[in-house]
């Protein structure tokens, strides 16, 4: 829009009508569809959070403190029911649930759907409540040559945009390669699959489970395994935007006009009250738990920074003009920066209600008004709805993006471009990082004191190991490793950091070195899952085959369903001559994935070792067709192993 007043001034009325919008707590009442006792159970008022819950910001509200426990969203929806079943309908209020004929439906109301892809066909069943995804694979005749299955016991996504699946073996949870897009009506691979297949492979970390899932307690130092109750709560629950409420449900009450005992985000100074939508909404390049901080130790009202950094690529390299997500963009736009920072997501969102689609226009057309005059925009009236006939303010100037992250998924732009029609400048030629410059930079660096600087130095190192790519010519390594000495220095029982110095080390070639960081990083944490993943590839390629082994079963056993680990513990056997071991460990990982092609290598070369070539022959046929585009490859390796 042209024309506009100054945000600035017009920010004490629109701030607070979106306080008006926000001032009762969000409520839910999901849990009478998901099971209302089980989760009255669960969520008797207690703390999850230990001294990692302690800032130092001082807040007005009491429930950011240690000690103030968490009560359900039934609790809430006992005062707030007008809420609560606005809020079910919001997509927060939908993105997790429990397997249903409407979740494993996909919203089509079908059963049986099947799709192909990758040469594989994909095929959705429901037995009876049970609800399993299928991935078969056929040779040139028709033969079957891979098949796998799983039942999902999880949707995940509200379904507006997307519904994938997830998969639960005995606590630890994987997707499935199968997702339900709504925005195109079609089943297809889930996203991040097009340029990979994990088939049902895919480890579901906690970091992503917490922009979908209320709270789960992850088993520390595991990759995807989670204690029992699996899920405190399915979706995005009050307490994640308001904090526990167990005192305010014990003795609500207001103090000069606050009410202390419940966070209100609307209230909230700006940078604490954007952390909130911020703690989801924020994806960045890249995502660090700070030192002594855990996925789920944020409270609302208090800063975001102190328990993540959040990493974003620096100006001008290439990588920053991928698409960023909505808050990156908000930052970006010239609304946000004319408001002086008081824009926010709440200005035009209302988190406990979603309006309805013959709304949505009159809704944000309402909402860009409270800062822009009835006559703001430099176009007439005619000419805006010859553009759009409804006369929508973000059909003009949000548009939906013409590339996505997902596959199948088109975002709003939220650059609030003045003109979207014209294409927005871009560097011809993106920059590479100067010498002394790290590729990412903190998002919230301008809210970060010196003290945090220095601290923010370590997690800027845990980072890059996080983004580098192995190999001689990486040069995150390089940049990393002083920062994680300088952090280790300072505090030796940082077990992530040590884990991360290990990777570096091992990247950088210095495989003793890194070997003995992993070693160390197990001493005081001995089940830290990537500490070894690590300490069995670097034993691996220093010749050390016993203790690889050794590492590669202690991490089977703590993640028995990683079809990967198998291969891996396969492939260490058969450098060990063990080819009896090497091919029980991989018909294994052959069990848990059939299209792993590693795994079936180390079984064609088991065969043949152990004289049985028609066997082996058999199996590198059925090589061949999992892998066509690799044919000559193949067969000038299978040629080899004779």
């Amino acid at each position: 829009m042209g024309n506009a007043v100054d945000p600035a001034q017009q920010f004490d009325r629109r701030s607070e009508a979106a306080r008006r919008r926000v001032a009762l707590p969000v409520a839910l009442v999901l849990v009478a569809a998901l099971g209302l006792w089980a989760a009255r159970a669960w969520w008797r008022p207690r703390a999850v959070w230990d001294r990692r819950s302690h800032s130092h910001v001082t807040s007005p509200y009491e429930n950011t403190r240690p000690g103030v426990g968490y009560v359900g969203d039934a609790a809430c929806a006992r005062c707030h029911a007008e809420i609560a079943s606005t809020y079910r309908r919001h997509p927060m209020g939908r993105s997790l649930a429990p397997i249903t004929p409407a979740t494993a439906a996909g919203g089509d109301g079908s059963n049986g759907a099947s799709f192909e892809a990758q040469g594989f066909r994909y095929e959705v069943e429901d037995r009876g409540g049970r609800v399993v995804h299928r991935e078969t694979r056929r040779d040139s005749r028709g033969r079957v040559i891979a098949r796998n299955q799983a039942e999902v016991r999880y949707a995940i996504g509200s379904g507006s945009r997307g519904t994938s699946y997830l998969i639960d073996h005995d606590g630890s949870l994987f997707q499935s390669p199968i997702t339900w897009y709504p925005q195109e009506g079609r089943w297809d691979l889930s996203p991040g699959y097009q340029g990979r297949n994990f088939h049902f492979d895919r480890p579901i970390r906690a970091d992503c489970l917490f922009c979908h899932a209320n709270h789960v307690e992850p088993v520390e130092g595991t990759l995807n395994r989670y204690r029992p109750p699996l899920f405190r709560g399915h979706a995005i629950g009050c307490e994640r935007c308001h904090g526990p409420g167990e005192r305010h449900v014990r003795r609500p009450g207001l103090v000069d006009g606050l009410d202390p005992t419940i966070v209100n985000p609307g209230r909230l100074e700006p940078s604490l009250r954007e952390a909130v939508c911020q703690q989801c909404h924020l994806q960045g390049a890249l995502r660090i738990e700070r030192a002594d901080r855990q996925v789920f130790d944020y409270r609302p009202g208090l800063p975001l920074h102190e328990f993540w950094s959040v990493f974003v690529w620096s100006e001008g390299l290439a990588e920053s003009n991928r698409n960023v997500s909505h808050v990156e963009q908000m930052h970006a736009s010239r609304c946000y920066r004319a408001s002086r920072g008081r824009l926010g997501c709440i200005s035009c969102h209302d988190p406990h209600r979603l309006p309805a689609p013959d709304e949505e226009v009159a809704y944000y057309r309402a909402r860009c008004l409270e800062c822009h005059d009835p006559q703001g925009c430099t176009l007439s009236e005619a000419t805006r709805r010859r553009r759009s006939p409804a006369d929508s303010c973000i059909e003009c100037h949000m548009p939906r993006a013409a590339t996505s992250n997902v596959a199948h998924v088109a975002t709003t732009i939220h650059r609030i471009p003045r003109h979207a029609d014209r294409q927005e400048p871009s560097p011809v030629d993106p920059r590479t990082p100067r010498p002394d410059e790290p590729p990412l930079v903190h998002f919230h660096r301008d809210l970060i004191d010196a003290r945090g600087r220095a601290e923010v130095e370590r997690d800027l190192g845990v980072a890059m190991i996080h983004k580098a790519e192995p190999g001689p010519g990486t040069i995150g390594p390089k940049r990393a490793l002083p920062l994680l000495e300088a952090a280790l220095s300072a505090r030796p029982d940082d077990v992530p950091a040590r884990e991360a110095m290990g990777f570096a080390l091992g990247m950088l070639g210095r495989r003793e070195e890194g070997l003995k960081a992993f070693r160390a990083a197990l001493a005081r944490a001995p089940d830290r899952e990537g500490s070894l993943v690590g300490a069995a590839g670097l034993a691996a390629q220093l010749g050390r085959l016993e203790e690889a082994i050794a590492s590669w079963r202690r991490a089977i056993a703590i993640n028995p369903w990683y079809s990967d680990y198998h291969a891996r513990l396969a492939l260490v056997h058969a450098r060990a001559r063990d080819w009896l071991a090497a091919m029980a460990a991989g018909r294994e990982a052959l069990r848990l994935n059939p299209a792993h092609i590693e795994a079936r290598k180390v079984l064609v070369r088991g065969l043949l070792r152990t004289g049985d070539a028609p066997g082996a022959q058999a199996a590198f046929e059925t090589l061949l067709e999992l892998a066509p585009d690799d044919r000559g490859a193949l067969l000038r390796w299978f040629a080899d192993q004779h």
